[in-house]
């Protein structure tokens, strides 16, 4: 095999991310990493570990390569205020995580990440994990975060309470798009109606959040 076309090679030439890659949301090439020897797993390790700051795609190679080093990286990672990379971690390397502090940094990601920042991988991590302060924010972020956030969030509980199967599933999805409105008092009167939907008392909301 040629060194140009080395697992570690291949490895590092899938680091580099041009928009199309950005865009389509691909990781670095975790199978050149597989077949990695360990010589070439320890230079990787080094690379990832050094990556200031990472971003998702380096949290999923750390977790992938699940060795002493990759772990503490995975710890470091959790001390910056980077939605996305603390998300990553909760998604790829949830085992390092407690309980405590998974439902704190999703409740921090809520209130204020954009799609930009890890709002997405956000909510994928809501659909498996969704504690009752996750699933309140997730309800306050309805009345009050940005109206295609809030389409979101209804999507995301829709599935929680089981009245959808899929994100945005066909039945549900002009419903959902009813929340992409700025007037809090337009957004009140279809959250009062998602909440019939998911027999939920939509007042004990409107008292927690002052309305």
């Amino acid at each position: 095999m040629s060194a140009s076309n080395s697992p570690l090679s291949r490895f590092i030439e899938s680091m580099n991310i041009d928009y199309e890659k950005w865009h389509d949301g691909v990781g670095y090439d975790l199978e050149a990493l597989k077949e990695a020897n360990d010589k070439d797993r320890e230079a990787i390790e080094n690379i990832l570990v050094n990556r200031n700051p990472p971003d998702w795609r380096d949290i999923e190679a750390l977790a992938f390569l699940d060795t002493p080093g990759a772990h503490s990286a995975l710890k470091v990672a959790l001390l910056g205020r980077n939605y996305e990379v603390n998300m990553a971690v909760l998604h790829y390397a949830p085992e390092h995580v407690d309980d405590e502090l998974r439902t704190r940094l999703i409740i921090e990601a809520l209130k204020s990440a954009s799609f930009d920042d890890g709002l997405s991988i956000t909510l994928d991590v809501v659909e498996k994990y969704h504690p009752k302060e996750v699933v309140s924010e997730l309800f306050h972020g309805l009345l009050y975060r940005e109206g295609e956030v809030a389409v979101h969030f209804a999507a995301t509980l829709f599935i929680i309470y089981g009245i959808s199967e899929t994100y945005f599933d066909e039945v549900n999805r002009s419903f959902l798009l009813k929340f992409n409105v700025g007037k809090l008092s337009e957004r009140k009167i279809v959250f009062q109606e998602f909440c019939e939907k998911i027999n939920v008392d939509c007042e004990e909301y409107f008292k927690h959040n002052h309305i």
